[in-house]
C-alpha cells in the first residue's frame, strides 16, 4: 500500500506540474502581440503623433501661458483685406491736374468753340485748368466724360475693399445764382 500511495502520490504531482506548464505555454502565447495591419500600424503612429503633440502643448502652456493651434483656421494676425501694391505717388505730377482729387476740383466757367466745349477748373490752392472731353483728369486716372452748357461729367475707376475696380461718376456744375 505503501508504493500505491506514493505512486499517486508521484502521478498527482507529475499531472499537477505537466498542467502549470501549459498554463505558462497559454499566458505567453497570449502576451505576445497579435498580427497588425500595415493600416492600423500607420494609424497607430498618428495617434502616437497627436499625443506627443499634445504633450507638448501641455508642456508650452505651463511655461508660457497660451499657445495658438491652427488646425485648419485662419491665422489672426493676417489682414482680412489685402492690400495692392502702394501706388508711389509720381513727383512729377504734383502740381499738375492729375495730382489733384476729382472732389478737390471747383467748375468756375465753360466755353464753347465750334461744337465742343471747354471747362475751366479751379483746385483748392487757386489753380487753373482747362479741360475737354476725353482728357485724363485726377489721381486715378479719371476721364471727362461729358461736358455741357451747365455742367461736366467726371468717371474714374478706384478699387473697393475686396480689390475689384468701381467707377466713380462726379458731376460738377455751377451754383444756381452765380
Amino acid at each position: 500500500m505503501k508504493i500505491t500511495l506514493s505512486f499517486l502520490i508521484v502521478l498527482t504531482l507529475v499531472s499537477f506540474l505537466y498542467g502549470c506548464g501549459e498554463k505558462e505555454k497559454a499566458l505567453s502565447v497570449a502576451r505576445k502581440k497579435p498580427a497588425v495591419k500595415p493600416v492600423a500600424q500607420k494609424a497607430q503612429k498618428e495617434v502616437d503623433k497627436l499625443q506627443a503633440e499634445e504633450e507638448a502643448i501641455r508642456a508650452a502652456l505651463k511655461q508660457e501661458g497660451y499657445v495658438y493651434q491652427r488646425r485648419g483656421r485662419r491665422d489672426p494676425f493676417t489682414p482680412l483685406i489685402v492690400p495692392l501694391k502702394k501706388q508711389k505717388k509720381d513727383k512729377s505730377k504734383i502740381g499738375t491736374i492729375e495730382g489733384y482729387d476729382l472732389n478737390e476740383f471747383a467748375l468756375t466757367a465753360i466755353a464753347k468753340k465750334g461744337d465742343e466745349y471747354y471747362a475751366l477748373l479751379v483746385t483748392p490752392d487757386n489753380r487753373s485748368f482747362t479741360v475737354k472731353e476725353g482728357d485724363i483728369i485726377g489721381m486715378n486716372n479719371g476721364r471727362v466724360k461729358e461736358i455741357t452748357s451747365d455742367k461736366i461729367r467726371m468717371v474714374e475707376y478706384i478699387r473697393n475693399y475686396k480689390g475689384e475696380l468701381r467707377p466713380r461718376q462726379i458731376i460738377l456744375e455751377f451754383h444756381k445764382g452765380e
